[in-house]
C-alpha cells in the first residue's frame, strides 16, 4: 500500500461513517406519523392553597405543568368547570369590590391555564362579575351548549379586549406539531349542566349539542376530545353517543374516577386539585387509531411551588386576612376548640349523615323562634372539602359555608316534606345531598320518621332551612320554589315562610354563619 493511500484511507472511512451518521440523524428527524398529546386536567377548584391534610395547592399544580410541558411542548392545562364560586375569598370585598374569583382567574393566568369549560357555579354571581372574570382571563372558556341572554336574543358569552370582543367558542381546532414533523389538527368542545339558572344565561341540551359538535368537527379534524362539566351518568352516555371521541374530561362530581366506555376514557380528578390527570393521547396517522392512558397524580408536598404562581396565591391570602378583619371577622379569632376531628371532605358530607351536618342542622333548630320539628341543609353548602382540628377559628366557619346566606321557617305539608327528602335521598353524591335534625329513615322499611314518627303526609310540619333551598335552584328540588304571598306563599304546600327582615341586624338567622358560631360558643 503506497504512502498517500495509507494517509487518505482513514480520511475516506471518516467521510463515510460521518454520512453514515447523517443519514441516520435525518431518519430520525422523518415524520413517523405519531403523536403524543398531553393533557393536565382539573375540575372543581375553588382554594388556591394547600387544604390541611398539605394536599392541592395551585403553586404545585403550576410546577408539575412546567415539568410537563419540559417533557413534551405539546402539552396543555385544562379545567372541566366550577373555579370562580364559591371560596372564602370570593365572598370578600377588595378595592371596593366583592373579590367573586377575581383571585382565581390571576392564579390561573399566572399559571398558565390553556382551555376551560363553564361549569354551574361560573353563575353564581351576577353578569357584570362573569363578565369582569372572562375580561380578565388569559385562557380560553368554552360553553356550546350556554348562551347570554339579552332580552329575547342569545348570542355567546364573550371577552371585551382592546381590539374587539372574542366569543367563547363552542368549541376549538388546534393545530398541534411534534418534534419530527407529525401535524395533526385537534377538535375540543365544551358542554356543561344546565342548573346555573340566571336570568342572563340560557341552555340547549348538553348531549344533543355535543353531538352536533363532534359532527362540525369531525371533518376537519384527525382527533377530537371533549371537556365537560356534567353528571358522570351524562358524561358515559355522551360516551357511548361519540365512540370515535377518545377522550373526555369531566368535572361536577368532585371525587376521582375512571371509566371506560367502549374505547373512549371519561375521566374526573378530585376537587380542589387534591389530585389531578396526566393524560397521554397517543394518534396514529396511518392507522387512524388512537389510544390513552392517564395517571392520577396527587398533588402533595412532594412537588415543589412554582414560585410566580406562589408569589400570586400569597399575594390573595394577605389580601384575604385584611378583608376579613375589614368585615368583622378575625381569621384567628378562636370559636371553639374541637374535641374531635370534623371532617367536612365533599366525599363525607355528599354521601352521609356527617357529624357536622348534625351540628349545623342542631344550630339552625337552636334559632327557630317557634318550635320547629326537624331542620334540613344541603351538603353542598358545607365547601371547606378539609378536616378540621383542635382551635376551630372564625376563619374555618367562613371556609366552612362560604355561600352564607340566611335561614327560614316553614310550615310544610307532610306530602311536600316527604318529596323533599326522597330527592335529597336521590342527591347522594351530589350538593343537594341533604343532612338532617330530627329525621331519620328507618332501616329497611324505608320509611322516613320525625321525632321517631313515621311521617304523616296529612300533618303539618315546621321546618327550619336555607333560604336558598326555597329557590327551587337545589338539584331535583325545583318543587320546593317559594315566597311569601300575602298570607300564604307561592307553593300550595308550604303555608307560611318566617324569614328575618331585610337589614334586621337583630336577627342571627340572617346568617347560617353567625348562628353556628353562637351555637359553638354557648357550648352545646
Amino acid at each position: 500500500m503506497n504512502t498517500a493511500y495509507r494517509i487518505l484511507l482513514p480520511l475516506i472511512v471518516l467521510a463515510l461513517a460521518s454520512c453514515d451518521t447523517t443519514r441516520k440523524a435525518g431518519a430520525s428527524k422523518q415524520d413517523d406519523g405519531v403523536i403524543e398529546i398531553v393533557f393536565l386536567q382539573m375540575n372543581d377548584v375553588y382554594e388556591i392553597t394547600p387544604l390541611s391534610d398539605n394536599t392541592g395547592g395551585l403553586a404545585r399544580v403550576s410546577a408539575l405543568r412546567k415539568s410537563l410541558l419540559a417533557k413534551n411542548p405539546n402539552t396543555f392545562t385544562v379545567l372541566a368547570g366550577d373555579f370562580i364560586s364559591p371560596s372564602v375569598i370570593g365572598t370578600l370585598k377588595y378595592e371596593g369590590k366583592r373579590i367573586r374569583g377575581r383571585q382565581m382567574v390571576e392564579v390561573m393566568n399566572t399559571l398558565g391555564l390553556d382551555w376551560v369549560v363553564f361549569g354551574n357555579h361560573e353563575f353564581d354571581y351576577d353578569l357584570e362579575d362573569l363578565q369582569a372574570r372572562l375580561d380578565e382571563s388569559n385562557f380560553t372558556w368554552l360553553a356550546a351548549n350556554a348562551r347570554q341572554k339579552s332580552g329575547d336574543q342569545l348570542h355567546p358569552f364573550v371577552r371585551h379586549r382592546p381590539d374587539g370582543d372574542v366569543p367563547c367558542p363552542d368549541d376549538l381546532v388546534v393545530d398541534v406539531t411534534d418534534s419530527d414533523g407529525t401535524t395533526i389538527r385537534l377538535g375540543v368542545f365544551g358542554v356543561l349542566v344546565t342548573s346555573g339558572q340566571k336570568s342572563y344565561v340560557a341552555y340547549s341540551d348538553p348531549l344533543e349539542k355535543a353531538q352536533q359538535r363532534w359532527q362540525a368537527l369531525k371533518d376537519k379534524t384527525d382527533i377530537c376530545i371533549g371537556l365537560t362539566h356534567l353528571d358522570v351518568a351524562d358524561d358515559k352516555k355522551l360516551a357511548d353517543l361519540l365512540p370515535e371521541v377518545p377522550l373526555i374530561m369531566g368535572g361536577h362530581d368532585h371525587d376521582n374516577m375512571y371509566h371506560r366506555v367502549g374505547k373512549t376514557v371519561v375521566a374526573k380528578a378530585d376537587a380542589n386539585a387534591r389530585t389531578v390527570y396526566v393524560h397521554h393521547l397517543r394518534y396514529d396517522k396511518k392507522t387512524g387509531q388512537a389510544t390513552v392512558r392517564s395517571e392520577l397524580r396527587k398533588i402533595d408536598a412532594s412537588i415543589p411551588n412554582e414560585p410566580a404562581t406562589a408569589q400570586v396565591v400569597d399575594k390573595w391570602g394577605r389580601i384575604m386576612v385584611d378583608a376579613l378583619k375589614s368585615a368583622g371577622v378575625d381569621a384567628h379569632r378562636q370559636v371553639t376548640v374541637l374535641q374531635e376531628p370534623l371532617d367536612c371532605r365533599e366525599a363525607i358530607v355528599r354521601h352521609t349523615q356527617a357529624p357536622v351536618g348534625q351540628l349545623i342542622t342542631q344550630a339552625m333548630l337552636s334559632v327557630a323562634h317557634k318550635k320547629a320539628d326537624c331542620a334540613i341543609l344541603n351538603g353542598g353548602s358545607i365547601r371547606v372539602d378539609d378536616v378540621l382540628s383542635g382551635a376551630l377559628t372564625e376563619l374555618d366557619i367562613v371556609r366552612m359555608l362560604p355561600f352564607g346566606g340566611g335561614i327560614s321557617e316553614v310550615d310544610m305539608r307532610g306530602t311536600l316534606l316527604q318529596r323533599v327528602l326522597d330527592a335529597g335521598l336521590g342527591n347522594k353524591g351530589k350538593g343537594g345531598y341533604l343532612h338532617l335534625a330530627g329525621i331519620a329513615r328507618n332501616e329497611p322499611s324505608g320509611i322516613w320518621e320525625v321525632a321517631g314518627q313515621a311521617l304523616d303526609a296529612n300533618r303539618t310540619y315546621r321546618v327550619v332551612l336555607p333560604d336558598f333551598l326555597l329557590t327551587g335552584l337545589e338539584t331535583n328540588m325545583d318543587f320546593l320554589k317559594a315566597e311569601p304571598s300575602g298570607s300564604g306563599t307561592t307553593n300550595p304546600d308550604i303555608l307560611s315562610i318566617d324569614r328575618p327582615q331585610k337589614g334586621n341586624t337583630d336577627d342571627i338567622r340572617r346568617d347560617i354563619r353567625l348562628v353556628l358560631i353562637q351555637y359553638l360558643q354557648s357550648g352545646k
